[in-house]
């Protein structure tokens, strides 16, 4: 699973307004080879992206901020497993990220989904240099993991 490479070209990319959550304007899937810092430019914005492709990775879509408070790119999805694999996902994130807590999880029982907030400058693979295609690949490429390690525990 970890190999599987995400197909740019299925993907929906919209640019939205944070405050009001309104679309700002929607763009083709070429717009993610700018770079992240974009996000740190344009702070009132935020990107949502969907594709079915996330359904490989168990993701309903993805947004990408900068955030406000810290100052650093997060990546907000809701995940789709069971709440009994939390000591998984908590013990996946505490290993793998580089930072005291680069991540926040919360279980929504009514969607049943989890709620993660994911900060891409603590991934692995992270550089202040990063595009946003890049970005997005490291969150698929890093939740593709998570995946892999929760399927060895059923």
């Amino acid at each position: 699973m970890g190999n599987d490479k995400l197909k740019f070209d299925t993907l929906k990319v919209e640019l939205c307004n944070k405050e009001t959550d309104e679309l700002i304007r929607q763009v083709s899937s070429s717009f993610l080879e700018e770079a992240l810092e974009y996000l740190k430019s344009n702070e009132n914005e935020y990107i949502f992206i969907e594709s079915d492709e996330f359904d490989k990775i168990k993701i309903d879509g993805l947004s990408m901020e900068l955030d406000d408070l810290f100052g650093h790119y997060d990546a907000m999805f809701g995940l789709k497993l069971q709440k009994k694999y939390r000591e998984e996902i908590v013990s996946f994130f505490e290993s793998t990220l580089h930072g005291k807590k680069g991540y926040n999880l919360l279980f929504n029982g009514e969607d049943g989904l989890w709620d993660v907030n994911l900060s891409i400058n603590d991934l692995p693979s992270y550089h202040s240099n990063m595009t946003l295609k890049e970005a997005v690949e490291e969150v698929y490429s890093y939740l593709s993991g998570l995946l892999e390690k929760v399927s060895g525990k059923k």
